[in-house]
């Protein structure tokens, strides 16, 4: 149990005056001499008065997994105070500040001292103007703690923004970009994003400090983008425990967070500025309402005039007092409405069977709320499939950068669709998104229309081992713009009927957002409904085969029964005997069903209430719906 003290030079002022040696002796402590448990075996000890306390929930005396790294990769930087005890421990040290670091190179030391490596040593200050002074030592340990909490958010930025210098310099090599990562308990990812950090406000990061949130500097970056966005702190604190939870190191479940919280924000911006042109255009301006049913305003998109013509924004505002505005929080865009429709003559689309008041019977009004909720469904969910659309190809272009071979479930999906290679690839090879995909997902611009030099380019810069990978693009470019196509979430269109008519989901689509997940993706919540109902539909479809592998075995049994009952005639017997009155036909040898009518539909996104048609669409080539077909 010993300290090995360093040569100190006692500094003596101009009038000859020495000064108190209140700042003590500088040494240098083996970590192994430390006890944790507080033994009387050791030479340091926690001081009884320290004020850090061990607690069974909530225990700050703990390093964590940053310290920890810091202290194996360069050591104690700051030294830890002591103070010598008295009583029954007299020749031991007690630690009055910097428990967590002596803690920290304890556990360092005993790890490479078990694989018999070197370890550093602690330096340490020892206090003898402490011994036996237990208030003093106390109030040193508070006040330590103290500031260093206060300071922290600062220190936080400062310590960012220094790294963003260096960083956005690209004058540190990977190697000791690693190093200097682990050494301040950060990861290459985070140093990445210092710059975003050292923007942030110290008020920002004291807040989530006074709440106990603990966000990595990607997410500090993240979470200061939309930060001013409702819930964002909420949504984004779910999104990590879920990706914790799920073991999900590439951050799925709060990419997609942030994808949401983006586009929400992108929403709200976009709303303020359709305020304020209301505003200047003087125009008349309502409360968004759910249900427009219990208002006394209707929009001009469920409105006739007296005669029964539809009625337009320009045509309504020049001939009705009753003309005004309100916005569509979720799409976020302008709905134009008649206040006091009854009052101005207006009467409901559609009510043909109405009772003289321009309301229409309770038949035709349920009608039309199930019309204008299917609407709105289907309008509320284009919206989300599009915004999960940017998310998608982020994490899709993120895993075609993987340095290492490609995992054994990326090659069986890229040989089965090449080998395959349906008329949904064929299509997607002949036409211009196959090079817009490209380019986006490999970050080439030049890949948009696949010069022949630039390919070349792309495979002679391509170590062997990544060839999967850009492999892996071509297809996910692929399954994007053939299976996931603005309104794949609602089914297949019918190949005769059109967009009015859906059938099922396709395999397809339901396939390729359960591989991403595999691939640490965070699925919407609309993506995880879609699977949900492919796999439901699959479920019926499977029982409905099944349930016609039942009957034609049935129908077997039968035609079996009766040829035991009625024998063939002898082969002797003359053609034209009565032996053809054995002969019975079985008019369900054949299946039938019943064709799918066309079902007329004016609205075009009053859709998904009939699956009826799908099918007669097995086996046809597929027309695929148009980019933005609500």
């Amino acid at each position: 149990m010993t300290a090995t003290q360093t040569e100190q030079t006692e500094q003596t002022p101009e009038n000859g005056t020495a000064e108190p040696a209140v700042f003590g002796r500088l040494v240098a402590i083996d970590p192994l001499d430390f006890d944790p448990d507080g033994g009387t075996e050791k030479l340091v000890i926690v001081d009884p008065y320290n004020h850090r306390k061990k607690r069974a929930q909530g225990d700050t005396t703990e390093p964590d997994p940053a310290l920890i790294a810091s202290v194996q990769e360069v050591g104690v930087q700051q030294a830890i105070i002591l103070r010598p005890q008295e009583g029954e421990r007299d020749g031991q040290l007690g630690i009055v500040i910097g428990q967590r670091r002596t803690l920290a190179a304890y556990r360092v030391a005993s790890a490479a001292a078990q694989e018999g490596r070197e370890y550093r040593k602690i330096p340490a200050i020892i206090r003898d103007d402490l011994r036996g002074v237990d208030d003093e030592a106390l109030t040193v340990s508070m006040v330590e703690n103290l500031h260093r909490r206060q300071a922290s958010a600062q220190d936080d930025v400062d310590a960012a923004e220094q790294l963003a210098l260096l960083v956005k310099a690209k004058k540190v090599p990977k190697a000791r970009k690693r190093s200097l990562a682990a050494a301040i308990g950060r990861t290459e990812e985070e140093l990445d994003a210092a710059h975003k950090v050292a923007q942030m406000d110290a008020e920002t990061l004291e807040d989530l400090r006074d709440e106990e949130i603990e966000f990595d500097w990607v997410e500090l970056g993240d979470y200061d983008e939309v930060k001013d966005v409702s819930h964002a702190q909420v949504t984004l604190k779910r999104a990590k425990a879920k990706d914790e939870q799920e073991g999900n190191t590439k951050r799925g479940a709060w990419k997609t967070a942030m994808q949401e919280l983006r586009a929400k924000k992108a929403r709200t911006e976009r709303i303020e500025i359709l305020k304020a042109e209301l505003a200047e255009k003087k125009v008349t301006t309502v409360h968004w309402v759910w249900n427009w049913s219990y208002s006394t305003a209707r929009p001009l998109e469920e409105l006739v005039s007296k005669i029964g013509m539809p009625m337009s924004e320009q045509g309504h505002g020049e001939t009705c007092e009753g003309h005004a505005a309100t916005i569509d929080p979720d799409a976020a865009e302008v709905v134009w409405l008649c206040v006091g429709w009854k009052k101005h003559g207006h009467r409901i689309a559609g009510a043909a069977g109405d009772d003289g008041d321009g309301e229409p019977g309770e038949g035709e009004a349920a009608k039309a709320e199930a019309a204008r909720e299917e609407r709105r469904r289907v309008k509320v969910n284009n919206l989300a499939w599009r915004t999960a659309r940017a998310g998608r190809e982020a994490h899709i272009a993120d895993m075609c950068k993987d340095k290492g071979e490609a995992p054994a479930d990326v090659k069986d999906l890229i040989m089965r669709t090449l080998l395959v290679s349906d008329g949904h690839y064929v299509h997607y090879v002949g036409s211009q998104e196959h090079g817009a995909m490209l380019a986006k997902i490999l970050g080439d611009e030049r890949l948009t229309r696949q010069p022949k030099g630039v390919i070349a380019s792309l495979i002679k810069k391509t170590a062997s081992r990544r060839y999967w990978w850009v492999l892996f693009a071509h297809v996910a470019g692929y399954y994007e713009a053939e299976h996931m196509k603005d309104d794949a979430w609602r089914g297949e269109p019918h190949y005769h009927h059109g967009p009015s008519v859906r059938g099922r989901i396709r395999p397809a689509t339901a396939e390729w957002i359960t591989f991403l997940k595999r691939h640490g993706y965070g699925v919407t919540e609309v993506e995880a409904e879609t699977v949900a109902t492919a796999e439901q539909e699959a479920e019926a479809e499977a029982e409905r085969r099944a349930e016609q592998e039942r009957q034609r075995q049935e129908r077997e049994a039968a035609r079996a029964a009766r040829q035991a009952e009625n024998p063939a005639p002898d082969e002797d017997e003359e053609d034209g005997d009565d032996g053809e009155e054995d002969y019975q036909y079985d008019d369900m040898d054949e299946e039938y069903e019943e064709p799918a009518e066309a079902v007329e539909n004016t609205d075009p996104e009053a859709e998904g209430e009939m699956d009826a048609g799908a099918d007669e669409a097995e086996g046809q080539e597929d027309v695929p719906a148009e980019d933005g077909q609500e």
